[in-house]
């Protein structure tokens, strides 16, 4: 979570015509420039988005497995709730000829 979070405030900061938080340093002296600001957001930019891929595949390894398919709860739910037969139902047999007579 913290990563996205992080991931989603390094895009907002970026403007995608060069201005964004880098636009602001442009006319002042500073240690860190424009340009550095720009190269710090984008490099910033890839290693969180790395570090979401890696943490997102990790998440899917680490997974424990239940008997190697995964149900959903409404799925187990609804299967304790089926019956495990059905009833039987008495089939009415014919009569004979002579009995209706």
């Amino acid at each position: 979570m913290i990563v996205s979070i992080l991931l989603i405030l390094i895009v907002l900061a970026q403007n995608p015509k060069g201005g964004g938080l880098s636009s602001t340093f442009a006319g002042s002296n500073q240690v860190m420039g424009a340009r550095r600001t720009a190269d710090f957001l984008e490099k910033a930019t890839w290693y969180l988005a790395i570090a979401l891929v890696a943490l997102s595949l990790l998440a899917t390894i680490t997974q424990p497995k239940h008997g190697g398919e995964q149900k959903s709860v409404v799925e187990s739910k609804v299967k304790e709730n089926q019956p495990t037969a059905l009833p039987e139902i008495p089939i009415p047999t014919e009569q004979s000829s002579d009995s209706a007579n």
